[in-house]
């Protein structure tokens, strides 16, 4: 069985997505990175590029990111981005 953690998404106009997930493939600064279930505590820059997101019960969803910021700690990760493409998001609501 797959562990879970929580993953926010925030950009300055609101929140887009809150929920539990599996995985998260990130756009870091220095190259894409991978989040799972009890990583280490961590703060990197996010540079424009695809986020990958696997849910237990959506599959994965992609969508673009603009730069930004992401914090991994306690099986919490939020990630703050200055924009995120709008016709990505069409088939993703707040969970």
């Amino acid at each position: 069985m797959d562990k879970k953690f929580h993953l926010v998404i925030v950009t300055p106009g609101k929140e887009v997505f809150e929920g539990p997930v599996t995985s998260i493939i990130a756009p870091g600064s220095e190259g894409y990175l991978g989040v799972l279930y009890n990583h280490a505590p961590l703060i990197t820059g996010l540079k424009k590029g695809k986020l990958m997101i696997d849910m237990p019960s959506r599959g994965r969803i992609e969508m673009i990111i603009d730069s930004g910021f992401m914090e991994v700690l306690n099986n919490v990760v939020t990630i703050l981005v200055d924009r995120i493409e709008s016709e990505v998001l069409s088939g993703i609501s707040k969970v």
